[in-house]
């Protein structure tokens, strides 16, 4: 066959069967549907159309004669018309079912577009900008790598990044944001995340302090001055929790909202402070820090990227997660 197309030549067999609901929508009011029709009907007239036969209807929709019969009866009391009136030349239709073939051709045609309209992501040629969210250590500690995979292999993609927040759940839900990554408690259902890599808590101080040299006895740390960090997504509720539960003080001297600057902080003074181990070992790499066991010991705990299940089998967005455990997923 030359063409496919339901109004010219004989349908494809999955037109053979299910429903269509045509509907319309009166002037000033809502949707309002009409009836359902059998799509083997519409395959019906389609046929005639184009054999101006009934037996010939018949045999390419594997039909019999009484079959078409019925259907063109059922068909012309619903459109109120005789839509194929016999003639020299065979069955020819009416101006009613001319237009009616033309309405439901341009249907056909557009329900098909729709059937073959796949999403596509290529990250060689896309412009998308994917909006993430993550913790001030995900800032530090992922970002630049997930950058500089994105140069070469994604060069005009672009990262819009926040700090997780309460919305964060919500925003994931509408599609607002892609991706979430940090330490974030469950969101409930609906909700998928994956593991990226454990972490655990250490101490940080400058190497030249006064009276931290190498190790940290329980004694020097509670009689030591402690810079604390208060800022949401983060792991440190599981500090917060062991000091409770173990009856350790902590003499909090500064509290600041991010870890964003706290370096300059810190080799500047006698504070030593409780971070993730793979974010303190990246100042550590930079400056005047020493990184110290803690003296007592604190769960360690899982970096994880969240999304919605509404979008987990969106090309892009699976994408950006294959990139994200492709690069910092430890089994």
């Amino acid at each position: 066959m030359a063409n496919s197309s339901v109004f010219d030549l004989p349908p494809p067999r999955n037109y053979t069967s299910g429903r269509f609901h045509f509907a319309c929508i009166p002037a000033g009011a809502g949707w309002h549907v009409v009836t359902n029709i059998d799509l083997k009907l519409l395959a019906v007239i389609g046929e005639l159309h184009r054999t101006r036969s009934v037996s010939q209807a018949a045999e390419h929709l594997d039909l019999s004669q009484s079959t078409i019969s019925m259907s063109l009866a059922k068909l012309r009391k619903h459109f109120n018309d005789p839509l194929f009136v016999r003639t020299s030349a065979g069955m020819e239709p009416t101006p009613h079912a001319t237009q009616l073939i033309y309405m439901l051709h341009q249907a056909e045609t557009l329900l098909q577009s729709a059937l073959d309209h796949h999403v596509v992501f290529d990250p060689a040629t896309s412009d998308r900008v994917f909006r993430m969210q993550s913790t001030d250590i995900a800032q530090v500690t992922l970002l630049p790598k997930l950058m500089q995979r994105l140069t070469k292999a994604a060069p005009h993609v672009g990262i819009h990044l926040s700090r997780i927040t309460p919305d964060t759940p919500k925003l994931l839900e509408s599609g607002e944001l892609d991706l979430a990554v940090g330490f974030i408690l469950p969101m409930g259902a609906g909700f998928y995340q994956q593991r990226l890599f454990r972490d655990r808590f250490v101490c940080v101080a400058r190497k030249d302090h006064p009276r931290v040299k190498k190790t940290l006895s329980i004694e020097q740390f509670e009689a030591e001055t402690h810079l604390a960090v208060s800022t949401s997504g983060t792991a440190h509720v599981i500090v917060e929790k062991t000091l409770e539960a173990q009856k350790i003080r902590r003499n909090v001297g500064l509290t600041v909202p991010s870890f964003l600057g706290i370096v300059s902080i810190i080799t500047s003074s006698d504070f030593l402070v409780i971070l993730p181990e793979q974010l303190g070992r990246h100042l550590a790499s930079a400056g005047n820090l020493q990184i110290l066991p803690l003296p007592f010991a604190v769960p360690p705990y899982y970096i994880m990227q969240h999304w919605h299940e509404r979008y987990s089998q969106d090309p892009a967005n699976r994408w950006l997660r294959t990139v994200m455990a492709d690069l910092f997923m430890v089994s």
